[in-house]
Formats: structure tokens, sequence, C-alpha cells
């Protein structure tokens, strides 16, 4: 077994001293609960202050004193504010209860330099050949609350030039206002940098809290090369905090986040000006990491900060938590930066709202009937710049009773707006007044302006509806503009629409556009004239709302002339359709094509006129040999309209446009298949019958189908049905509304055969409407009722519910003694859709005569609602001839059930019984039980524990011998059974490798607590299994004199030392491999040796030895040497899966011992 970390093991060494010494003078303690902003409570009491020899009054104010002054005693700290984790906050002074008085500082030794400032009564290290940069910088969390641009640039004024935001605390705790924090720290042109306040005392802990940290980042758009701080102060972190961190920072590292500091209080450093050194090793992260919390005074000023100095080493310093930055608000942690790296990339941003003392003042959305008006201000500025816009709002009715002062809320183009409602002004009607104030940044308000409103309830607005609507146009082009300005009384509508047509088509190529709505408030769409089939003359347009009921209304109409630009080379082309009404297809042709000159493509949309264009399609005609353009079109496609279609050509222009060039027409009377579409319903079933007869036309089809939907859903239901074929010829199918979410409203089927290419060809649709009226349905039969063994089938057909079936029931019992038999059967689906409960009269105490058979659905929404009840008779007529055997009683967890026989009472005498039970194939744990009957039942209980607790099918086999010499066979089937194996209970001898008493002793290479895993381990097993105490220094003494497997060259134990010194205590080891192994030992009552890797236990590239004893339904308990708190519970494949891969561990095959006596 490979030792721990021998650093690590020298910081632990630090740990110890400094947890058994008192807090240091700096620091000022609370013995009240820590609350976190996530309502965490941290319960852990902090240490008294130590009391020298000689007391002094207690002092208001606590001081770092440098490492050559004498501390003075001071009586313990009273209780202070429960302080909160939301913001770094270590030996904060915030509020101390105890009284200030006088003291005389203590003389300092010869040569030492000390700085006194108002306020501290001690001296205080300095560091006068440190820089330090102009700007400080403050740390804000949700205590803070949101911070508003203003509040931010006032900070900037007072020297601030960065901002470090919370993010995230342990794994589960989010700053709900760092978004808004972060963002208008951005806007005044702060540095921002992150913190994460950290709670791990693992390395895993500590790599998962810088996931949940990085995971927050990520969210927040926070870049990479943010500077990203570790806040740990809580006094549990304290062991192993070097490990931890640098698995944390580790973790960052390798998510790419490598700009990081590291936040804590001097005292947890061991290079500091204190008498008591920390242990956190700074050496190994970078003293220029830190940034250091050290308090000198409470209310120590950034300049005196700057002079003093304290921690200059350090990358910052945090000298105060009771910062007033900003009068009346949250208090604010203030810091000193050295390095430049949380201030150097400020760039205070020009306040938008410095300047000339202006605002205007707009009153829009004025709604006469709901009493709501909105106040818009803009250029908003203010010599000394603008913190906050105020507006004073209150209605002439009764004076100023309903005065509100509103704060307005910015928007991202610079105005403020305030949204008002009469119902917070008493409901007043009338005129209103609205004065505008704003509080500068220096703290003046200012009044600015004013201005009035009449304000209506339920009065319905009068303004006219009317618009300007223009239309200019680009001959040349071949466009329009359409513009619509001026609205007025559109009031609550929807959209505008613009209608746009040729006269010279008579309406026939009107477009009904959506314009786009302008900056200004207007509406303006462009139309190309090609789209409108380049006609020349008059040009149409008109401009419609859409209201709050969706009604379109007219507004205003507008004309243009128009004469389109024609080319040098006048564009012409012969547009030709031919038809087949047998084949149902067109030809369309275009040729002699002049002035297509430089064009793409040439494309041809084709229609019926019945249809109204709804069937248009785009064809793209093949060039021809001849220089023209075909294409053929079927009248399938769309949908077999008679009557006139409508061809026209297009040609597409080097810029990608279409140019229309010719149209022609053709009357079309289709040779077609038909067939009467009957639909019928039941509402109260939910079901449809479609039916398509009488069919013409279908020659050489291959099939019928028929979609089916409901217009509710449009077409989102919709199904594709196969119909079966009567023996009429005709075409049926039933469709349930529930497989078209049981929508209301219009039906629609429509019939379609499918050709001989494989195409599917429309015949005729047909419609219905709906109203769902279904209930739940199901008709219980009761089929295969045997007189002679009393079993029957309980058969359910037409199980349906509107809410959807869960599970069918089918309670059963007899007539005899009431219900005392009952039975509840969950009903098995059957193929055809059928469910299916099969009875016998075995289960329900043999009973005949009337049996009661009831019906319940449980649905889908978890309810149970009864269907239908039945009754059928029962007789067993074998029961009273010939011996019954059954299985009952069958408890699979605990591994057992029962086999029942009961003699006829009329049938032959029972001699004796035996039952054959096994589950293994080849009847490896066949087991025998016999009985000897006392009466007309007979009971044999068949346990797994006869058949090697294996879990599986039991066949179970009867064999009933007769008095009168015969024997009868029984095959029960199988029966499933998965017993838990039996439990081993743990033993509980603990040692520790870490105890004091032996911790520290070497041998060889390395000493106990590091290396001595396996000694301590066997020294567990030992003292169990012998029933005496063996020490693991005893082990230890053995293993390092006697062998050569321990410490010697390499820290840790092999293989060979634990099979040497289990033999000198005369005990017997047996090498094991793979978790079955394992289990078996533990089963056996067996002590295993594991050793470990890479897990909860141990980090790589260390192993480490364990102590399993114990087994229950695939676990054991674990004792870990080094780490008590591991000690518990655990998965047997785990505990295999993580096993130690080193060769010291592997040196005989495995890393797997089991020990025993």
């Amino acid at each position: 077994m490979k030792k721990k970390d021998l650093i690590f093991y020298a910081g632990a060494a630090v740990l110890m001293a400094v947890s058994a010494q008192g807090v240091s003078a700096d620091e000022l303690v609370s013995n009240e609960a820590t609350t976190t902003e996530g309502n965490q409570v941290q319960a852990e009491k902090a240490p008294e202050v130590a009391v020298a020899e000689k007391s002094v009054a207690p002092v208001a104010s606590n001081y770092a004193a440098p490492a050559n002054v004498t501390e003075q005693s001071v009586a313990p700290a009273s209780k202070t504010t429960a302080s909160e984790s939301g913001t770094p906050s270590v030996e904060k002074a915030t509020e101390a209860s105890t009284t200030e008085k006088e003291e005389t500082p203590l003389p300092s030794n010869t040569g030492s330099t000390t700085f006194f400032n108002t306020g501290a009564h001690a001296p205080a290290g300095r560091s006068t050949d440190v820089a330090v940069q102009p700007k400080s910088f403050v740390d804000v969390s949700s205590h803070n609350g949101d911070i508003s641009i203003g509040d931010y640039r006032t900070l900037a004024n007072k020297g601030v030039g960065g901002v470090v935001v919370k993010l995230t605390e342990d794994t589960w705790y989010k700053n709900p206002n760092a978004e808004n924090q972060i963002r208008n720290a951005q806007a005044a042109g702060l540095q921002v940098s992150t913190y994460h306040f950290s709670r791990y005392t693992s390395e895993e802990a500590a790599r998962a809290e810088a996931r949940f940290y990085i995971a927050e980042a990520q969210r927040l758009n926070i870049p990479k090369n943010t500077l990203m701080v570790n806040d740990f102060e809580d006094a549990k972190m304290q062991p192993n905090i070097n490990r931890n961190t640098q698995a944390w920072a580790d973790e960052m590292r390798k998510n790419g986040y490598t700009n990081l500091m590291f936040y804590t209080s001097a005292s947890w450093l061991d290079e500091n000006n204190l008498r008591k050194k920390g242990p956190v090793n700074t050496a190994q992260f970078g003293l220029q990491n830190f940034w250091v919390a050290q308090y000198p005074s409470p209310k120590l000023s950034v300049n005196d900060a700057k002079s003093l100095r304290y921690n200059g080493k350090a990358g910052a310093w945090q000298f105060t938590s009771q910062a007033e930055l900003l009068p009346g608000k949250h208090l604010f942690d203030h810091s000193v930066d050295y390095t430049g790296r949380f201030t150097a990339n400020a760039k205070p941003a020009a306040d938008p709202t410095e300047g000339s003392l202006s605002g205007k003042i707009d009153i829009v959305n004025n709604d006469t009937m709901t009493g709501r008006f909105d106040v818009v201000i803009s250029n908003v500025q203010a010599p000394n710049g603008v913190r906050t816009v105020s507006v004073p709002i209150w209605s002439e009715t009764g004076g100023q009773d309903d005065l509100v002062w509103y704060t307005a809320n910015r928007q991202a183009n610079g105005t403020y707006i305030v949204n008002v409602k009469a119902e917070d002004h008493k409901n007043s009607t009338g005129l209103y007044n609205v004065h505008l104030y704003y509080v500068q940044n220096n703290g003046q308000m200012t009044g600015v302006g004013g201005t009035t409103t009449t304000v209506a309830i339920g009065k319905k607005n009068q303004t006219p509806v009317s618009a300007d609507l223009t239309i200019a146009k680009s001959e040349k082009d071949g466009t329009f503009t359409i513009t619509a300005k001026n609205l007025q009384g559109f009031d609550g509508y929807k959209e505008v629409k613009i209608p746009f047509w040729s006269h010279a088509n008579g309406m026939k190529d009107i477009i009904w556009y959506t314009p786009t709505r302008q900056a200004d408030g207007s509406y303006t769409v462009t139309a190309k004239a090609s789209d409108h089939e380049n006609a020349d003359g008059k040009y149409e347009a008109q401009v419609f709302y859409v209201d709050a009921q969706g009604q379109n209304k007219f507004v205003k109409k507008a004309f243009i002339d128009y004469t389109a630009t024609k080319p040098a080379n006048a564009v012409a082309a012969d547009l030709t359709i031919t038809k087949s009404e047998k084949d149902g297809t067109f030809t369309i042709t275009a040729k002699n094509l002049q002035g297509f000159d430089g064009y793409k493509e040439v494309k041809i949309p084709f229609w019926s006129h019945a249809n109204g264009m709804k069937d248009i399609i785009w064809y793209t005609p093949t060039r021809q040999a001849d220089g023209s353009y075909t294409v053929t079109a079927k009248a399938s496609d769309h949908e077999n309209a008679d009557g006139k279609y409508e061809a026209q050509v297009f040609y597409v222009d080097a810029q990608g446009q279409n140019k229309f060039v010719k149209k022609a027409f053709i009357d079309y009377t289709a040779s077609k298949p038909s067939a009467d579409l009957i639909i019928t319903k039941s509402e109260k079933d939910g079901t449809f019958t479609i039916t398509a007869k009488n069919l013409q036309g279908f020659d050489g089809y291959k099939e019928v189908k028929i979609p089916f939907w409901s217009h509710a859903n449009g077409m989102k239901d919709i199904i594709w049905y196969t119909p079966t074929r009567q023996a009429d010829g005709s075409y049926t199918v039933t469709a349930k509304a529930i497989d078209h979410e049981n929508a209301d409203g219009q039906y629609e089927a429509q019939v379609f055969y499918v050709d001989a290419q494989g195409q599917n060809k429309f015949v005729k649709k047909a419609f219905i409407d709906y109203k769902n009226q279904s209930r739940p349905t199901g008709t219980l039969l009761i089929q295969n009722n045997n007189k002679d063994t009393g079993t029957f089938d309980v058969i359910i057909k037409d199980v349906y519910s509107p809410k959807g079936v869960q599970t069918v029931q089918v309670p059963t019992w007899s007539d005899k003694d009431g219900q005392d038999d009952i039975r509840w059967y969950e009903a098995t689906r059957q193929a055809n859709g059928d469910y299916k409960v099969s009875v016998k009269a075995s289960d329900h105490k043999n009973s005949t005569g009337k049996y009661h058979v009831h019906l319940y659905y449980i649905q889908n929404d978890g309810s149970r609602i009864g269907i239908g009840t039945t009754t059928t008779d029962v007789e067993v007529r074998n029961a009273m001839t010939k011996t019954q055997a059954s299985i009952k009683n069958v408890n699979a967890t605990n591994g057992t059930y029962t086999v029942a026989v009961d003699q006829a009472p009329q049938g032959r005498q029972i001699k004796n019984i035996r039952v054959a039970a096994w589950s293994k194939a080849h009847q490896e744990n066949l087991y025998w039980y016999s009985a000897t009957p006392t009466g007309m039942h007979i009971e044999i209980t068949v346990s797994a524990n006869n058949h090697g607790n294996e879990a599986g099918n039991y066949t179970t086999h009867v064999y009933v011998d007769y008095k009168d010499g015969g024997v009868e066979g029984f095959n029960l089937g199988q029966t499933a059974l998965s017993p838990r194996n039996q439990k081993v209970n743990p033993q509980t001898t603990y040692y520790s490798q870490r105890d004091p008493r032996w911790a520290g002793k070497y041998y060889g290479v390395s000493n106990v607590d590091q290396s001595g895993c396996v000694p301590t381990s066997l020294a567990m097993t030992f003292t169990d299994i012998l029933g005496r105490t063996i020490l693991p220094t005893t082990v230890a003494d053995y293993l390092y004199n006697n062998t050569d497997s321990f410490n010697k060259g390499e820290a840790g134990t092999d293989s060979d030392g634990i099979v040497a010194a289990t033999r000198n205590w005369g005990l017997k080891s047996q090498l094991i491999n793979g978790a079955g192994g394992i289990a078996e030992a533990l089963m056996a009552g067996k002590h295993v040796l594991a050793a470990v890797g890479n897990s909860q236990f141990t980090s790589d590239p260390y192993t480490h030895e364990l102590v399993l004893h114990g087994y229950d339904n695939g676990r054991t308990y674990v004792r870990d040497p080094y780490n008590s708190g591991n000690n518990g519970w655990y998965s047997i494949n785990y505990l295999h899966s993580i096993k130690s891969k080193d060769p010291m561990d592997n040196k005989l095959g495995a890393p797997f011992f089991s020990i025993f006596a």
C-alpha cells in the first residue's frame, strides 16, 4: 500500500498545532450560528479568545500585531451580529458590542516599525516599499441587492475601479442578483471579477464546487480570462486545506479558467504579520495570488489603508467591511489593489445623463376604457448626472390625497417610462397632474417640469379612424412602395393589412400584404408588378386594420397609374395547353421565346379556377431541342377539378426576379373515377363508420385508402386507414374519436385509390359533425366454465375510457361466507385487444355455487371507475373424487412458497406426500420434502435455504402415495423466487493510523500516519478474530523487523507482508479474485483486506488498505483506518471496481485477501 503525501503530512502537523491554539488578536469571534445567503445555518461555535496572565479592559477595535510586537491580552469578545457568507467576511470587526475604553499600547521591540491611526489602539505592520494601485475595489453579493449604474458611477467617482461579484456558494447556491450587478458595473466602466464562497472539506467536494462555479460563469457568459476568486473562510475547511484547494484550482485550470486568486483571513496564512501562523501554504499557491482580509480598525479609510499597506506581498488587502461608500445603503467590503489585477482594466464610462438640465414628458397609450396611461421621459440630463428619475402624479379630485411618487424605469433607448393606473389613484377620473424631478448623482433633487392629461374609465375612445395612404412607383424596377402613416383611432388593433391589385385584371391578381411597422409608427410594404402579371393601367391599394375581435376594418384607399418599362427587345412567347381527358393530363408548351436575355430559368405556374389557386403548382419545364419549354401536369395533382385551368409562363432574370410573359387557358372535364362516401357516427361509443361504395372507374387499382381527421386539430391527428372490402364491393373502416384526441367539431374523410403506378388518386370527400359524448365501455363474458375442475375464464371486450385505461381489474368472489374469498385480478391484454382473467375455485377456498365478477378500470389519471358486473355458477366435481395439488403463499423475497394437497372426500386415501423442488438446469440443487397427512388438507413449505439460497424459477413435482399402493404425480410448474442472502453482522473493532499514540512513529522511510494502513487494518482483523487486543504498532514492529515488506525502500506494505503477518498470528489467508469471490468469503463470515485506488478513500498515485467484514444483500461494511468518516456499508461491486492496480498490491495476483481462523 503506497504512502500518503508527505507534504500533506507536514501541513497536517501545522493544522494540529493551529487547532490547539486560541484565536489571534486580530480576530473578532462570534458564538452565534452563521447564516448564509441560502439560509444554510452554520452551527459551529467559535473558539474562545485566549487570555494572557495580565488582563486589560476590552477594546472595540481589533488589530493585527507584527511578530516583533508584544501582544496585549484581550478578554473574550462578546457576541456579534450573525455574519453572512454572502460576501467575504473573514475576521470582520462589524457591530462589536464591547465598550471602547482608553488603553495605552505596549512598547514595541527595538528596531521595529509601527504605525498608529485614529481609532486604532495598537501598532500594525506596514509595507512602505509596496506599490499601491490608484483605484480601490469592492465586493458585492445578494446582501447588496441590485446596484444601479448610477450607484456604480458614484463608487467610481470615489476612486473605486473594480467590483468582485459573488456568483456561487458550495454546490447549491447562486447569487440571484449577480447578473444585474455585473451588467450595471460594466456599464459604469468598472472592472468586474467574480468569487465563489467555498465549503469543501475533501478533494472531490472541491472539484465539484469548482464545476458548479464554472457552470454559473458559463451561463452568464463570463469570459475565461476574468479574475476568478476562491473565498475560503469556513473553519471546517482548515484540515487538508492545501490539498483540497489545489484540487479546486486544478479543476478550474482544466476547464480554461487560469486567472485565479484566493481570498481568506491573514490568520489562515503561513506568512502573515501575526504571532501565530495559519495552515495555508502560501508558497504552494503564490503569496501574490492572495487577497487577504485583515481589519486594523472597524472603519479604516482608503487613504489610511494605502499608507498602512498591510499584507503588501499579497495581491490585494481587504481593510474594512464597513465602508459607507453609498450613504444610506448597504455597507461595502473595501480593498486596496497591489498588483492591478482587480482594477487595471477599469474604464469609467461617460455618464450620458450629465449635461444641461433637460427632460421631455410625453403622455402615450391613454386608454380611456381601463383608465391607464404611460409617461415617457426623454432627453434626460442634469449638471451632475441623473441617479433617479421621479415622477409624482395625482388627480385634481380631492387635492393631493391620491399622490403617488413613481420611480421611472430606464429603457434600452435611454428614455424612462412610468405605467400609471387610475386604480392606484382611488380610480379618480378627470385631470391628472404629472411632474418630473431628478435625483442627481450628488444627491440633490431638482424639479424639471410638468404636464397634465385627462383620464377616463369605461369610456370608448371616440378618435375617428383615419390614415394617410400613399403609393410610390418605380416603372424602371417594376415596384410599388405603399405607405400608411398618421394612423388614428386604431385602438386595440392586432395588425395592419394592405390589399393591392391591378384594375386591368379585375382583382384576380389581388394580394393581401402584411406591411412592416416603422420606427415612426407608419407601415410600409413593397409590391412587385411581376406579382400582378405586369399589368398596365390603374392599380389600387387599401388599408385595413384587424380589430380585437379579428375583424378587418376598412380605413383608406389610394390609386396609381402604371406603365411597365418594356425592354428594347419586347418579351414574348407562345403559350399553349393541350389535354387528354382520358389520361387526366395536360401538356403545357412555351415556344418562340423573345427578349429573354440573360434569363436563368423558365417557370410555369398552373392551377384550376374551381379551386381558386389553392391547387397551384409552379412547374419547371424542360427545354426542348427547338428551344421551346414543355411540362406535363396531372389533373389528379389538382384535385381532378372540372372547369377552366390556367397556365402562365415566367422567366427568372439575372437578378433572380420572376418576370411575367404570357397566360393561357383550357377547359377540362375529367373522365374520372367516382364513389359514394358516407360517414356515420356513434357519439356514445365515440366511433365513426366510414364507407365508400358504388366505386366507378377504379380500373387497375391496387388498394383503397381513407384519410380521416378532425378540423379542430388542423390535420395533426390525420390517420390513413386501409378499409376492408365487403362482399358487395364496398369498403368500410371504423375510426375511434380517441385516436383523434376526442376533438369536437367537424371531421373530414377522403377516399383515394392507388393506381397501377402506385400513385394516390383522389376520388371524393365527406364531412360529419361530432360532439364527444363517449363513456367508458366494457363487456364481461364468462367462457370455458369447467365443472370438473372449477375453473373459468373472464373475457373483457370493448375496453375503452375517454381518459384511457391503465389497468383492467376484475374482483371475483363466491356467494359463500360473504366476500371472505374475494380476489382482485388484473386482466391480461390479448393480441386481439380483449382482456382475460383465469379463475380457479382453488384460489377461492374451493367454494362452489354462484360467483360474482365485477369490472373496474384504473384510468390514466389514476382514478378507478366501475364498468359492469356478471355472475356464473361454479362446480368442482373433481374435488369430490380426485386429489387436488396447488401452490400458494409465494414470498419471493423470503424465498418460500407452500405446496397444498387436498384429499378428495370420495377419493383415494393418501398415505404419504413427497415434493421434489429445484431451480438449476441439471437439478444440482434438488431437494426432497415429505409429509404424512393428519387430515384432509396438507401443506408443505418449500424454502430456498434448502436449495443453496439460489434465485430463479423453481420447478415443483408432487408425488402422492396412496394406501392402496398406487402413486399419482402432479407437475405444478415453475415458481419464481429471488431470496435475499442471509445477513452477516460485521465486527466493529476500530483503530486509526492517525491516532496520536502511534501516528508519528517512524519505520524506515515513513511513519504510521502516512503508510500504516496495512498494519492498522491487520490489527483490527486480528483483534476481531482472536478476541484479544493487538495494536497497529505490534503488527508494524513484526512487519518491519521480520520481513522486507514494510517501508523498506518505498513507503507501504506489499502482499507478501499481509500473508506473513497472518501466518505469524496463527491465522489463514487466501487470495480472492472477482466480486463474487469477495461476497462468498464475506457470507462465510471471513474478513477481507482490500487494497483500493483512486476513489473517495484515496487519490492517485496513492493506494489504500480497507477492512471488509459483514454481508447484507450485496453490500459489506468498510472500516477505513485513515478516515473513520468513510466507515459504513458499501456495494461489493463498487469496491471491486476501485481495486488497486499498483504492482505492490497485486504482487501475488490480486489486491484482495480473505483472513480466517
